[in-house]
């Protein structure tokens, strides 16, 4: 609503035309009318939201992996999840994370204030095989050279922590499905890690390997205290892969073990937004005949 102060200048708005002042002067301005949404874009807005719900869940789940983010992970998320599910071939409001091409996904940052190649000099190479058993290989390096420590008093001896988990976004439910943390002492040696994870993986589950470094000290009490410098703390999700029926059998055949935790079931709003999707399109078809 537009008012006249005491000096008989106008501002706000009257129907549509906006009246402000610049630099002393009264300046009128027509607003521009309602823009109105094509079909397309409302689509596109319906699937990005979807892609938001699920991409959701994956932070919360991996909270406790990735622990710190720079400010715009929840954006980048969101923007990797979007990419996957515009790669399949299916129809908007047929597809999901489940019919997705992954491979956006593949190497995500959580943090990238924390790149990991520039705090570790090797980098890691791993396998998926048919029945779901992973390899994971950290080539020999030196603990003491090979590894950026923040420039502190304090000691810091690096940990890292490779996580299997599981994401069910039709039956709404995640799983750990194996981990292994690796210390080292921050001392002149060479190490390296070798390490495969031979677990059962649910069938048309997706599984996100995520690898992170922490960078941990103890105190004068015998506590373990980590760094709180966030350019310390690098998580990047390595591989994502579908299960297939294949893979699930195959490893149900081997006898691989149990994940290591139960099912834990979330609660999200992407089945419901697919239903508003095939909704809003029966009802633009109806309106085109």
């Amino acid at each position: 609503m537009a008012t006249q102060d005491k000096n008989g200048k106008i501002k706000g708005k009257f129907n549509n035309v906006v009246y402000r002042e610049l630099d002393g002067k009264q300046v009128l301005q027509i607003a521009p009318a309602r823009v109105k949404q094509t079909y397309a874009t409302k689509l596109n807005a319906l699937e990005f939201g979807l892609a938001s719900a699920q991409a959701s869940v994956l932070r919360n789940f991996l909270r406790r992996v990735y622990e710190e983010a720079d400010g715009k992970m929840a954006a980048r998320l969101t923007a990797a999840v979007a990419a996957c599910i515009r790669a399949s071939a299916k129809d908007i409001g047929e597809r999901d994370l489940h019919d997705a091409d992954l491979d956006p996904l593949k190497g995500f940052s959580f943090n990238t204030n924390a790149p990991f190649e520039r705090l570790v000099a090797v980098s890691p190479s791993y396998r998926v095989f048919p029945d779901g058993r992973f390899e994971f290989s950290l080539p020999p390096f030196n603990v003491m050279k090979d590894i950026h420590y923040p420039p502190d008093y304090i000691r810091y001896h690096p940990s890292f922590l490779i996580a299997v988990t599981a994401f069910h976004f039709r039956k709404e439910y995640a799983r750990l499905i194996d981990k292994e943390v690796f210390d080292f002492k921050n001392i002149d040696q060479q190490v390296e890690i070798e390490w495969s994870s031979s677990r059962r993986l649910p069938k048309g589950a997706i599984v996100i390997v995520t690898f992170s470094l922490r960078y941990q000290s103890t105190n004068w009490a015998g506590q373990r205290i980590q760094i709180k410098d966030k350019a310390f703390y690098p998580t990047v999700i390595l591989d994502a892969f579908h299960v297939t029926d294949e893979m699930a059998t195959l490893g149900e055949e081997a006898g691989f073990a149990n994940p290591t935790t139960h099912i834990v079931e979330f609660g999200t709003n992407a089945n419901h937004i697919l239903q508003d999707i095939q909704r809003f399109k029966k009802r633009m078809a109806k309106m085109k005949k």
